[in-house]
């Protein structure tokens, strides 16, 4: 097997996965229950996003509690400590390898965020840290821009596009809530009280995908969580996330992430 382009190191229980590619550091950070990081301020910035677990950071003034699916940009020079849960934490991270590296001022302010999308952007990105193709360097690249812009739009910096109607943020919530069931077009859009042909071109719109990829996406995101983080069986968890069958998860996993369930599961565990 070919060795992956990230490098992996371990210090004081921490592992790291990482690598430096096109002005950016780019890593995967797995911390162990209970541990502590004592005070220090980044000389960069940086943008983490949870993927698995949880942890608080404290500053001189707030603290912030950061679980799964929550992103944090951490402008350079805010001095904080951390304190990881009884389940550790599994963190991307996305920084500048240089001072000179220019992110249009996407990191310079402590801000954070929940937003759909940006975990599933984030477990792509730790994929891709893991692979061992020629096209693993431009893929995380691809990824981890795709991040920093989507959280320079959410938290301010960018313009940002027109709030999603309340209805629309339903039929986003509904998609999550019904993971393992199979959900229409139709009946999706009788749920929040819109035409279909109006859902569908206002959810594209908003979101960049389609109704049905979107639903794919949060699938296969829940899907990496639990392989990641569990020993269940992969047929019981292709079931439980709605696919027809194992080999039909299985192909649309490798097509999105890169690798097979099996070999995610395995290489998450080194």
């Amino acid at each position: 097997m070919s060795k992956a382009f990230a490098s992996l190191t371990e210090d004081e229980g921490v592992l790291v996965r990482s690598a430096d590619v096109d002005g950016l550091t780019l890593a995967e950070l797995r911390f162990p229950p209970g541990y502590v990081q004592v005070e220090f301020a980044p000389d960069l910035p940086y943008l983490a996003l949870v993927l698995d677990g949880g942890l608080e950071k404290s500053f001189s003034r707030r603290t912030l509690h950061l679980n799964k699916a929550c992103a944090l940009t951490m402008p350079a020079a805010a001095a904080h400590a951390a304190r990881f849960g009884p389940k550790g934490a599994r963190i991307v991270i996305v920084k500048p390898k240089n001072a000179s590296t220019h992110l249009g001022g996407s990191l310079d302010r402590l801000v954070q965020l929940s937003v759909p999308g940006l975990t599933w952007l984030a477990w792509r990105l730790a994929g891709e840290l893991r692979a061992a193709d020629t096209a693993a360097p431009l893929a995380a690249a691809g990824f981890a821009l795709e991040l920093l812009a989507a959280t320079s739009r959410e938290s301010g910096f960018a313009r940002r596009p027109r709030r999603p109607p309340a209805w629309l943020r339903s039929a986003e919530e509904l998609l999550r809530a019904c993971l393992g069931d199979c959900i229409g077009l139709g009946e999706l859009a009788d749920a929040v009280g819109v035409h279909p042909t109006h859902l569908a071109r206002a959810f594209r719109a908003h979101y960049g995908v389609s109704v049905g990829e979107y639903g794919r996406r949060v699938r296969l995101e829940w899907a990496a969580a639990e392989i990641a983080g569990g020993d269940t069986p992969l047929a019981i968890i292709a079931a439980q996330a709605g696919f027809a069958d194992q080999s039909h998860f299985t192909r649309l996993f490798k097509h999105h992430v890169g690798i097979t369930p099996a070999r995610y599961r395995t290489e998450t565990r080194n």
